[in-house]
């Protein structure tokens, strides 16, 4: 049983420890991994995609009365869950602490009084949904206001090139979960870091064959997008997406 227990334990630290690469798709994803990189937890509103397995062992009935078991056996089990739960709880206080650290250094670099730095965050979590959706539901029209003139035709080619293609890239329940690594580039212009997590695969359009991704398992991304000010929509505009590698 103390065999089972340290193989158990060991799983469980290779499964959070090592990253598994995903696939690059189009619409300035790219990087992605099959597991949650770096700290989790959400910033400005959004939700939280961070889950974890209750491992909890059930013991068995039969015939009315509980299967045989040693004593020596049930603390094992015993052990066993407590350290699967100690270690789940260390892991979420950490990705806290993380996440409060982060979003403090986020503060710290960004210009203005808080309640600037609020409002600019929601517009650019407002510019990410936007984006993210009108590339979904192929009507980049949609979301145009939210780009600069320069990305919007880019993005707008790559969807025109996959339908003639016959391909569709679905990048479905999307959770924002991180913002950070602001910087200040010119008085109009800055960089973010994006980090979110969504069901991201392609298909045939013709007979829905999976051409790539995983439509049941969640990938994640790291990206920084770049905004430039535009005077006449009197907002921020997405200009230039990079992907992070995950691997």
């Amino acid at each position: 049983m103390k065999k089972h227990y340290l193989a158990c334990l060991l799983c469980l630290f290779f499964l959070l420890a090592l990253p598994v690469q995903g696939f690059a798709v189009a619409g300035g994803h790219g990087g992605g991994s099959t597991r949650s990189g770096g700290s989790g937890g959400s910033f400005g509103g959004s939700s939280v995609g961070h889950h974890f397995y209750d491992d909890r062992p059930i013991i068995g009935r039969s015939r009315g009365y509980y299967r045989s078991s040693s004593y020596g056996d049930v603390e094992d089990y015993v052990l066993m869950g407590a350290s699967v739960g100690g270690f789940a709880a260390f892991a979420l206080f950490k990705r806290k602490k993380e996440q409060h650290s982060v979003t403090r250094e986020l503060f710290s670099r960004m210009p203005g009084k808080k309640k600037a730095k609020k409002r600019l965050l929601s517009e650019i979590e407002t510019s990410f949904f936007a984006i993210q959706n009108a590339w979904e539901y192929e009507k980049m029209e949609k979301a145009s206001r939210y780009y600069t003139k320069k990305l919007f035709l880019e993005h707008q080619q790559v969807l025109q090139k996959n339908q003639a293609e016959g391909i569709k890239n679905h990048t479905k329940k999307i959770v924002l979960q991180q913002l950070g690594n602001y910087r200040q580039i010119e008085e109009d212009s800055f960089s973010i870091r994006i980090d979110f997590s969504c069901y991201d695969y392609t298909i045939d359009r013709k007979n829905n064959l999976l051409l790539s991704g995983y439509k049941h398992q969640r990938q994640y991304f790291s990206q920084i997008w770049y905004f430039n000010y535009s005077d006449k929509e009197q907002k921020w505009q997405v200009d230039y997406i990079q992907p992070i590698s995950l691997g």
